[in-house]
């Protein structure tokens, strides 16, 4: 049987999603944040549950902002059929995942053939935060944005979209994501003697795990090593309050080994794939 969550699955559900925590950190930390009845914020997210007398077999979900999810190892096709039809007359943006499961669902959704801004497999990290590096650039501090950096903030934005290749989310500019970041409590700034060099934010949260996103440094201070050291120090802030594990992928070949040097291990890979134009599933 499918069916959407209610409240009263978001136990059962972690439970099921913790057991592949490295590929369902945007399913537990949306699920952590907002439940699964929240239809106004771009990350409450509609779940879809695949169980049987065992409990939960298969997770899907699709986010307020368009972006769909899912967690199913196991599921025959009949699950990605079943979901597709779900989410008929819903509009989309695009979808991540474990890149397998990602194929499966776009193929259920008649959306695997259209043109895409962004699809590629990225490579996926783990790191067990008890055996995290020491700090390595004592000249550094972490700090917090503030309203007063929102001018360069908004340049720097434009620079990570433009590296990775990332397409701005609909409707938001590079100005709307630097105050969004600013506002963020999870996002941080590395500065050397007061001088921004770097930022990095948790795209994901949950009680035991963390997600890094964002990490960004403008060329003018590439090659010292502040890619790596903002996010140690982001990690060792969250290890401080009781965060065990942290996920990550690169989106380069340049950050994979700054994250390597850092002590992250190469677990496997993980797909974004982000439509030109948002689509409405027809199934």
């Amino acid at each position: 049987m499918i069916r959407c969550a209610i409240a009263a699955d978001a136990d059962a559900m972690d439970k099921f999603l913790s057991r592949y925590a490295a590929s369902s950190m945007f399913l537990r930390g949306n699920l952590a944040a907002h439940g699964t009845q929240e239809r106004e914020h771009r990350q409450g997210t509609t779940f879809y549950l695949s169980e049987d007398k065992n409990g939960i077999k298969a997770v899907a979900g699709i986010t307020n902002g368009g972006y769909l999810m899912c967690q199913a190892p196991d599921a025959p096709k009949s699950f990605f059929d079943r979901v597709a039809k779900m989410l008929n007359g819903l509009t989309i943006a695009g979808m991540t995942g474990e890149p397998r499961q990602v194929s499966k669902m776009l193929i259920a959704i008649g959306c695997d053939k259209m043109a895409f801004a962004l699809r590629e497999q990225e490579p996926l990290y783990a790191l067990d935060l008890a055996e995290m590096m020491p700090l390595t650039l004592q000249e550094c501090s972490l700090v917090k944005p503030l309203p007063d950096n929102l001018p360069w903030l908004a340049e720097w934005f434009l620079g990570y979209h433009e590296d990775s290749g990332l397409p701005l989310p609909s409707g938001s500019d590079v100005d709307d994501l630097a105050v969004t970041f600013a506002a963020n409590p999870d996002a941080r700034l590395l500065t050397v003697n007061n001088r921004p060099v770097a930022m990095s934010n948790l795209n994901a949260r949950t009680l035991d795990t963390v997600q890094i996103g964002g990490v960004y440094v403008p060329p003018e201070h590439r090659g010292c090593g502040y890619g790596g050291e903002i996010v140690l120090r982001h990690l060792h802030e969250v290890r401080s309050e009781g965060i065990g594990k942290a996920i990550l992928f690169a989106a380069s070949a340049f950050a994979a080994r700054a994250y390597e040097a850092i002590g992250f291990s190469h677990i496997g890979a993980y797909e974004v794939a982000l439509f030109k134009e948002p689509l409405r599933i027809k199934t």
